[in-house]
């Protein structure tokens, strides 16, 4: 009898930690990190930093960082949001989608020229993200107005 109920126990812990490990959050945006990068504060008082899931954002130090981040700012910092959590990344940041009501942020940013859509060794994820991105492109809107656009990942790669 005592070997069914440890086992039962395991078995619920299980599914009880498998349930929280990709779990959909709210929380309140308390830090801007930078345009693909947020910290939120959970109802539950905890601090979980997220990264947009599926675009790239300009690096800080490179063109279009500081108005990448800003534009990122303008629409979700201070505000309660939800994310569609996906996995954890390398660094152990959440990776999601953030959505403000209805609204698609990761899309926002890469529809008005503040990212690109996020590339794996040149591979696309999400072709919606690239089609926002083709159309920002076309319309000159944020970073593409600049003649020569430099990519993170390649900004990253001649920095390092």
């Amino acid at each position: 009898m005592r070997f069914f109920r440890t086992f039962f126990l395991s078995i619920a812990l299980f599914f009880i930690v498998i349930n929280q490990v990709h779990a959909d959050l709210n929380g309140k945006i308390v830090k801007v990190i930078d345009g693909d990068t947020v910290d939120i504060l959970t109802p539950e008082k905890q601090k979980i930093r997220v990264r947009l899931l599926d675009i790239d954002a300009p690096e800080s130090r490179q063109a279009y960082g500081n108005a990448s981040k800003k534009y990122l700012a303008s629409l979700i910092a201070g505000k309660s949001v939800f994310i569609k959590e996906n996995k954890k990344d390398i660094y152990q940041r959440t990776l999601g989608t953030i959505y403000l009501e209805q609204i698609n942020i990761n899309a926002k940013m890469v529809e008005n020229g503040f990212a690109w859509a996020y590339r794996y060794k040149g591979v696309v994820n999400n072709n919606n993200m690239l089609k926002l991105e083709s159309k920002a492109k076309q319309n000159k809107k944020g970073l593409w107005k600049d003649k020569h656009p430099i990519a993170p990942w390649e900004f990253r790669y001649r920095n390092k």
